[in-house]
């Protein structure tokens, strides 16, 4: 009796031994896994205050990550016509985020905005899907599929994000 009882905590230790590596290795590498990204061109009209039309274009993704942070990469045109001359300004960024579950929506904190090589749109030039640091988001999420999904933000485009492993996180109603 004795003798099975040493066996079998001898064989639950060798068990938990080989399991915990595993275990660690999932549960750590799983905060930087590309839950799911989104990918899509946009053309977007855009009236200014000054009543001046504002034509933006280009291409906007997103890669969210299993621990609730995000990468977007946002690069494009803006085309400003104005007497006959059309004013072009370019823009190249990446905007590092923070997001979570809020409610039926998805909550995105800005934490960063960084400005990359040929970016000549100045600050103050509206540009669809531009984020300043510091910004809070909220887009609406809708199932589409098992691993499909698209994200809506008043007055922008739907976008349509592929999950790669699956949706973790957040829940979608």
């Amino acid at each position: 009796m004795m003798k099975t009882a040493q066996w079998v905590a001898l064989a639950g230790a060798v068990l938990a031994l080989l399991m915990l590596p595993w275990w660690a290795a999932a549960r750590f590498y799983q905060a930087d896994k590309v839950v799911w990204e989104c990918h899509m061109a946009f053309e977007v009209t855009h009236i200014s205050p000054e009543q001046a039309l504002v034509r933006s274009m280009g291409n906007y993704s997103q890669f969210f990550y299993g621990g609730g942070s995000g990468i977007a990469r946002l690069s494009g045109r803006n085309e400003r016509p104005s007497d006959g001359v059309t004013a072009v300004s370019n823009v190249h960024r990446f905007i590092e985020f923070d997001y979570k579950q809020a409610g039926p929506y998805l909550k995105k904190d800005i934490t960063h905005v960084s400005r990359r090589k040929g970016d000549t749109l100045s600050s103050d030039q509206y540009m669809a899907f531009s984020s300043v640091q510091g910004d809070e988001e909220y887009v609406q999420v809708f199932k589409l599929g098992p691993s499909t999904y698209a994200f809506g933000g008043l007055g922008m485009p739907g976008q349509v994000c592929e999950g790669r492993q699956g949706w973790l996180t957040p829940r979608v109603r």
